[in-house]
């Protein structure tokens, strides 16, 4: 009896420091952000001057989460503007049976993408808008992030006002089907969007899907429309991509 009480002690001294030394590691490792090349500064504006900021300066009263893999600076007529686009990399959810406290444990990823401006004459940054999405998945292949090199900054119809367009993915499957995409354009706190599917097998002869579907407003305006098209036939293939 005592043979097997300390046999017992052992092994779970083990799994515990174990576990310990796992989670010293990774806290070891977290870094606060992860620079992946989001923004297409090729596509953007060559009348604004931008700056890519470290995350030491993004001032620390925003409020924003996760882990940042993009922030802007720039001043337009709006004021000085901070995009910020982050990710929260895989954690897991309970997802509940209908009317049961059963649930299993699948995967989950979330991306954000916040706009911060200061007003002209005034001292501190307002959050102008945010976008958020995410993935659920189990069991299969997933990804939740930004396109890299796609995020845009223009003044298309010369107004003074950025517009700023964010295209990403949200990718859950077993096989080869497409995954979900969506490019949401801002301009001041109007919305504008396309929202479709990747393109797998991007030769002529064998392509999927990649095909979308426009918000109602941009109908009233062909500019915007364009512009977003144009990018989404850039960027529907997701040959040479890193999901």
């Amino acid at each position: 009896m005592k043979l097997l009480l300390i046999l017992n002690t052992l092994l779970l001294s083990s799994v515990v420091l174990g576990q310990s030394q796992q989670h010293k590691d990774k806290f070891r490792e977290l870094e606060p952000d992860i620079w992946m090349g989001i923004w297409d500064a090729e596509h953007s504006s060559n009348t604004i001057k931008f700056d890519t900021i470290g995350y030491d300066d993004i001032p620390k009263n925003l409020d924003f989460r996760g882990t940042v893999v993009e922030a802007i600076k720039w001043t337009d007529l709006s004021g000085v503007n901070i995009l910020i686009q982050t990710v929260t990399g895989h954690f897991n959810w309970k997802d509940y049976h209908e009317n049961s406290d059963e649930y299993m444990i699948q995967d989950k990823s979330e991306l954000y993408a916040y706009l911060f401006t200061k007003k002209p004459g005034k001292k501190d940054f307002i959050k102008i808008w945010r976008i958020y999405d995410y993935t659920e998945c189990f069991g299969v292949d997933w990804f939740t992030g930004f396109i890299p090199k796609a995020t845009t900054i223009t003044d298309l119809d010369n107004d003074g006002v950025s517009e700023i367009s964010v295209p990403y993915v949200s990718i859950c499957r077993g096989g080869v089907d497409p995954g979900t995409m969506k490019i949401i354009m801002y301009e001041g706190d109007s919305k504008y969007a396309l929202r479709g599917l990747t393109m797998t097998f991007c030769s002529d002869q064998n392509k999927v899907e990649g095909t979308y579907t426009p918000s109602k407003n941009l109908e009233s305006n062909p500019l915007f429309m364009e512009f977003l098209n144009n990018r989404w036939e850039a960027h529907k293939c997701e040959r040479d991509r890193f999901y």
